[in-house]
């Protein structure tokens, strides 16, 4: 057990029970054992037992090894891919600086990011560019705003480093002609539905993960989504020629597993991320593509090919479900070449 001076008993007695009962428990569980124990704990006084030592000296692996533990149980309800990034973040913090979580400072953290901008360049692979930097950084921010909010340090210190400037470049998306060279390369029904579903929705490689067959609206083409990114719900859609290509796949398959998309080969279980993006880049191969292709590129072709339309911003970020409109401003709000050139046509007739 590790307890914190700064969190009250009653706080760390929660978290050690909850730490212990999650390698036996769903997260449905634990939210009512959480919510069973706080309510049982409320009108209950507990003093810390002063006859011994308050904490136990424990090694730094050990109390960092119950941080990132605990935060996994208290943050279960974040998606498997965010969870994932915020945990190889943390671990490559630990692994670098050889030190207790609560006690790395901001000094740590900015040598640890410097590391992180050069960690390639031995591989002779180039430095991590700004945004990769910076993705890092938000990551790391969030585990410590996590710990100062648990009361397991006073402050977060990724706060007082500085993001690293990033430059602005185009919005990589496909032109047109780009998406008939794409479909020209299916040879399946999944392939060419895929690329469709992806064209029509703009979800997320993640969201498509996790679609069953039988959250399809064939009517309406409405898909009800749970978002990766903070979790809120959202309706995507399938235009018809996404619903003909999509319906083909399905009525092609002979296997009767529920999710959208599956794999080939018995037993045909979801399909995951690392899965499409192979897809795509087979495809694009296949009819000698030299523009970079993956599943988030169709997500921002979407953006444009509204943006390009005229669409205001606050419908744009209703579609790709972004949390913020200054998300969708960054990417979207400048004009681009086409609108520009559509604006002079318009001037002109």
């Amino acid at each position: 057990m590790y307890t914190s001076a700064s969190t009250n008993v009653k706080t760390n007695v929660i978290n050690n029970i909850m730490l212990n009962m999650s390698a036996y428990m769903g997260r449905a569980t634990l939210d009512i054992l959480q919510r069973v124990l706080e309510e049982q704990f409320v009108f209950l006084n507990m003093e810390q037992i002063t006859t011994l030592p308050a904490e136990i000296d424990r090694s730094t692996e050990e109390k960092n090894r119950y941080l990132v533990e605990l935060f996994k149980v208290k943050k279960r309800n974040l998606s498997k891919r965010t969870m994932e990034q915020y945990m190889r973040a943390v671990t490559s913090l630990i692994t670098v600086i050889d030190k207790p979580l609560t006690d790395i400072d901001e000094v740590d953290i900015d040598y640890y990011l410097r590391w992180y901008e050069q960690r390639n360049v031995k591989n002779n692979k180039g430095k991590n560019q700004a945004s990769t930097c910076n993705n890092e950084r938000r990551f790391l921010s969030a585990f410590y705003t996590w710990l100062r909010k648990e009361k397991f340090v006073a402050g977060n210190p990724v706060e007082a480093i500085e993001p690293f400037r990033e430059t602005r470049k185009p919005i990589d998306y496909f032109r047109p002609v780009q998406m008939e060279e794409l479909r020209d390369g299916c040879r399946t029904a999944r392939e060419r539905a895929l690329i469709e579903v992806l064209r029509s929705t703009g979800a997320r490689v993640g969201e498509i993960t996790e679609i069953n067959v039988t959250d399809v609206e064939w009517q309406t083409g409405d898909i009800l989504i749970r978002g990766e990114k903070g979790g809120r719900y959202r309706t995507i859609y399938l235009d018809e020629s996404a619903r003909y290509y999509l319906q083909k796949y399905i009525s092609e398959r002979r296997d009767s597993g529920e999710a959208l998309f599956v794999g080939c080969r018995a037993p045909h279980n979801r399909m995951q991320s690392g899965g499409i993006r192979a897809i795509l880049k087979t495809i694009a191969k296949r009819v000698g593509m030299k523009c970079r292709v993956y599943p988030h590129k169709m997500r921002k072709t979407l953006g444009m090919n509204l943006k390009n339309s005229g669409i205001d911003i606050g419908t744009i970020q209703e579609v790709l479900g972004h949390a913020s409109p200054a998300v969708t401003s960054r990417y979207y709000a400048e004009s681009t070449p086409d609108t520009l050139r559509s604006v002079r046509r318009r001037a002109a007739a």
